[in-house]
This record gives C-alpha cells, structure tokens and sequence, in this order.
C-alpha cells in the first residue's frame, strides 16, 4: 500500500492558503478581522457560522460541529477519501508526492489477484455478449428490454455460455485454482473447477471506485435461480455496494440526492434516459452499509418502489433507515403498476421526474399506505388504529421540527385533534426503551454513544478481539462508521494499521479515531479480552430485553417462551454491574 510521507503533507498543509481554498467553493466567504466568515456549504442556515482562521489553517462551523484543516475541508466538499484530497491539494500547491511503497501482506495481494481476474472475466463475458453466436439470445433479450448500445457498453454488460469456460481460461493465464473459486467465478465439484455462471446475461458489479468486485446474473432459460449474484468473496459483500452508483458519481456528487431503485434493468433504464443518480441496492433489502456509503455522497434520497405490497413494505423499511441515519427521504410511485424500467421507456423521463417531484415523506406514504388497506368510510377505532400506526414512525423521527410537521399534517389527515395525537406520541416515548446515550449520539452523528468507546478501546489495545466486535453492537453511526472502516483492513491488521484508518476515515470521525488511539495506548490491555467479552454479553442482553420490552409495551402481552426470556433477562441485567 502507498502512504504519503508526512513531510509532503506538511508543505500541503503549509502553502495551501486555507481561505482561497475556501473562497473557491463557498463565494460568499468575507473577512471578519482576522478571521473570515459565510454561511456554512455544510448545512442550511440564516447567519452565516461558518468561521474559516488562516492563522490556524483551520475552519469550523459552529451551527453542524464540521470542523478541520484543508484536508478535512476538501474530503468533506467533495465526498473524497484522505489520499484523494491530498493529491488533489498537491497539484493546487505544486508539492510533488512521492509515495511510500508498503510491502503487501498476503491477504492484500490476494486481493490484488482476485480483481485483476475479475476485470479479466468482464472483459471476456462483455465481448461475449457482443460477439459470440451463442449470446444470440441474450442480445434479443436485451434489445427488446431496450437496451440502448450505449447502455450496454457503460455498464458492461456480458454473457456467460451454456458451455463456460472462464474458469479454465483463467487456469491457462496462471491463476490458482483455488483463486478462481475464491473470486466468485468457478466451483469445485468433484468433476473439477466448473464455471459458476451458465447461461445467464451477466451484470458487473462495480465498487465506488469503479473496480469490478463481482456479477449480478439473469437466466436466459428455465434455470433457477432466475437471479443470481456472485458468493461473497475477499472484495464483495453484497450489502455493502449500489448497483449504478459509480458511473453516475458525479452527478449524485453535484446534487447531493441518489434514487434508489429495486433493479439492474431499472437503473439502467433511467441512466439511459438520462436519470444519472438511480442506483439500487442487489436484489437484497437496503443494508446500514449502503446507506453509510450514500451519505459520502448525498444528503437525500428518494425511494422508488414497485407498486405491490412487498415493494411498499421494502420501501417503508429503506426510509425508515434512511431517516434514522440522518438522510432526507421522500418515497415515490410509479403510476400504473409499472416498473421504473417499463415507465421509463414507455413516457420518458419528464412524465419521471414528475413522479420524483411528488414523492411522499415517510409519515405521509405510511398514513397513505394504512388509509389505502382499509375500508372508507373510517370508524373511530380505525382512525385510532391509523394513529398508532404512523406515530410509531413519527417518534423515531430525530428531527423535532419534521417531527411537529408530520404531528399537525396527521390529524389534519386523519380528523383527528392535534392534541389528542401529541398525548398518544407522549405514551410512545414512554414506552419505548429509554436509552439516554444512544439518543444523545443519534443526535450528533459525529458520536459514540454510551459504552461503545470502552469496546473499541479493548479492540486497539488487543486488535484480534475486533472478530468478537459485531456491526450489530453498535447504536452510533460513528460507532458504525469506525467499525466499518477497521472490517476493510487486512487480517489480521499490519503494523500500520493506525495510518490505514486515517487514510480511511472521513474527517469528522478521524479526531473520534485518533483520541482513543492515544487513550489506548495509556491503558493496560492484559485482561482486554475478558473485558471485551462481559461488556458485550451484557450489551447483547440489553438490547434483547429492549427489543422484548418494546413488544409487550407494543402488543400488550408476550408469548410463554418471549415472557419467560424477559424475566431471565431482567434478573439477569439487574444482578450484573454496568458497563
């Protein structure tokens, strides 16, 4: 791996004039004595916060927290990784890089291998699409889903045959065997290596960087799966990647909004058409790990989602999560029952972005959503049961002035007096689980919340443990962040792991990283372990009683099994000590 020599960093730092810097992407920027001042790119606001102090080289915004050095500044203005951002401030400031070239440990050059065989693979399976006699029908398929030749050259779009032999091309070009396997693009069987795909219109999957990580697959004929995507591998987990995101970067980046989507052939459809920002998660519902990789990029999001009853409960639950993590959400329908793909094709985008325009706001498509199941006109008992319904959903909303809107448009909705429904949310915040730390964190995103800084302190003090830690551990989504950026490391961490995770980290949650870093190393990590495996038995059991005790307080009663687990639980969790 290269790392930029701190010397080189150091004269960035030291000839970059923070304030042009600034100027450049905030126009507005004015002196105010020895400081300058604007209203802050970061967040919407009436007086200006947002303080930039080249004596320092720093800038802070007072009104969202954001804060750091030029660095900082251009990874969050532009969505960019530390290397990225410093290269790019090299050039501005002329200082010439010269990288320092780390020995690959064996699990990063595996790595290596396995995305320079998986490029190799969609090259061959895209000129099979184009060229080969037997993709004869996998080109009809195509042409009358209207795929445009652009199309199909942006997104790559290839075609594994009946009879494949990617795997065995890939033996004569020197690849290990078990490395075809491990790259997603053979099986062993106890004939041989065979291909994984057959007969199928192959998809390629590509990171945010654009390397190609594995395939999405459709079958031509009766094989099932219809769909299939590639196993997980060293370089693809599928709840971590968006199909379409990469070739439409830069417009998600200008706009700071992405359109989620359901499928392959809809994300393509609306590129095609000119829709760059769709994107769409593989076939699976919207994981916390998509939505932390589009809030590197946007700031909205607009749901759209197929017009039956799996698709408005996928599309509730995606804006749900998408809320809590602090994202604009609007949900939108595509009239007539059609596809975004069938829609598209059929109207064009105009008759679309009508559509996008009047997407709902979560409150608003879940009172919709209940009023359209139920019979008019509605009773009291029904209006109640409405009413509980989307106050659910309204008390989780983080925002308190989103949280007064949605409240006022509901009773208006439903009839219903404003007053009544606030003396029904103050019950639901009642019983549900008090978690003051949590709560705290969800509120600044830049956060741990209670206890999850002594977990990743036995973590860096002993980094094997990190195994035992689960994404699922954590409430924050700093917590949440840091855990995904120490999953991409190598295993196990090499000796530099710290510089990694900065180069990693965006820059509001390096500060978080490198504080507890420095704490670490103060603190004795003998019994690390121990530690470690208490506080998360204890977290699990927590978080499990929490979970039971907002189903009795939801539905009134518990089943025998549930009831006698909670009153383990509970006498479990009051005879133990905090951690």
């Amino acid at each position: 791996m290269a790392l930029i020599p701190d010397d080189a960093l150091e004269s960035i730092r030291s000839r970059v004039d923070i304030a042009e810097l600034v100027k450049d992407y905030v126009p507005q920027l004015s002196r105010a004595g020895r400081s300058f001042k604007a209203r802050c790119p970061f967040h919407q606001e009436r007086t200006p916060s947002f303080i930039v102090t080249p004596e320092r080289g720093t800038f802070h915004c007072f009104g969202c927290g954001a804060g750091g050095d030029v660095f900082a500044f251009l990874m969050k203005m532009e969505s960019l990784s530390f290397t990225e951002a410093a290269e790019k401030l090299a050039e501005r400031a002329g200082v010439k890089i010269v990288k320092k070239e780390e020995a690959l440990g064996p699990a990063e050059q595996e790595r290596l291998k396995i995305r320079e065989l998986l490029e190799l693979a969609a090259t061959f399976y895209h000129q099979a699409l184009l060229q080969s006699a037997a993709a004869a029908g996998a080109r009809k398929y195509l042409d009358e889903r209207k795929v445009s030749a652009e199309s199909l050259s942006a997104f790559r779009l290839g075609y594994a045959a009946k009879d494949g032999d990617v795997a065995a091309r890939a033996l004569r070009k020197g690849f290990a065997p078990e490395l075809v396997v491990k790259a997603g693009l053979a099986r062993q069987t106890e004939r041989g290596l065979r291909d994984y795909f057959f007969d199928r219109i192959l998809y390629p999957i590509q990171d945010a960087k654009g390397a190609v990580v594995g395939f999405g697959a459709r079958a031509l004929g009766e094989a099932m799966p219809k769909y299939l995507n590639s196993p997980e591998s060293p370089v693809f987990s599928q709840g971590r990647v968006l199909y379409g995101l990469f070739p439409g970067l830069p417009e998600v980046r200008k706009g700071r909004r992405v359109v989620l989507m359901e499928g392959y052939m809809d994300v393509m459809a609306a590129h095609q058409h000119g829709l760059k920002t769709a994107c769409a998660p593989l076939g699976t519902a919207l994981t916390l790990d998509q939505i932390a990789l589009v809030k590197r990029y946007a700031s909205e999001a607009t749901v759209v989602f197929d017009a039956d009853r799996a698709g408005e409960s996928a599309a509730l639950r995606s804006a749900e999560l998408l809320l809590a993590s602090g994202l604009g959400v609007g949900i939108a329908t595509v009239p007539q029952g059609k596809d975004p793909d069938e829609f598209l094709h059929a109207h064009g985008l105009p008759d679309f972005q009508k559509c996008l325009a009047g997407a709902m706001d979560l409150a608003q498509f879940q009172t919709e959503l209940a009023l359209k199941r139920r019979s008019a006109p509605l009773g009291p008992a029904e209006k109640a049961a409405v009413a509980r319904e989307v106050l659910e959903t309204v008390s989780r909303c983080p925002d308190e002035v989103l949280k007064d809107e949605w409240l006022r448009r509901l009773a208006q909705r439903l009839g219903i007096d404003e007053a009544s429904l606030r003396r029904q949310l103050g019950k639901h915040a009642e019983a549900r689980p008090q978690r003051p730390a949590a709560a705290s964190a969800a509120a600044r995103p830049g956060a741990l919340a209670g206890g999850e800084e002594d977990l990743f302190l036995q973590v860096f003090m002993q980094p094997r443990l990190f195994a035992s830690l689960r994404e699922s551990d954590l409430s924050s989504e700093a917590g949440r962040r840091l855990w995904l950026a120490l999953s991409q490391l190598p295993s196990p961490w090499p000796a530099d792991w710290p510089a990694r995770l900065r180069e990693a980290l965006a820059p509001e949650d390096n500060a978080l990283a490198q504080r507890m870093l420095l704490k670490a190393d103060e603190l004795d990590g003998t019994d690390a372990e121990g530690r470690l495996a208490e506080m998360l038995a204890r977290r699990r059991a927590q978080a499990r009683y929490d979970e039971l005790r907002g189903a009795m307080a939801r539905d009134g009663r518990l089943g025998k099994a549930e009831l006698d687990e909670y009153l383990k639980l509970t006498a479990a969790l009051k005879g133990s000590p905090k951690k």
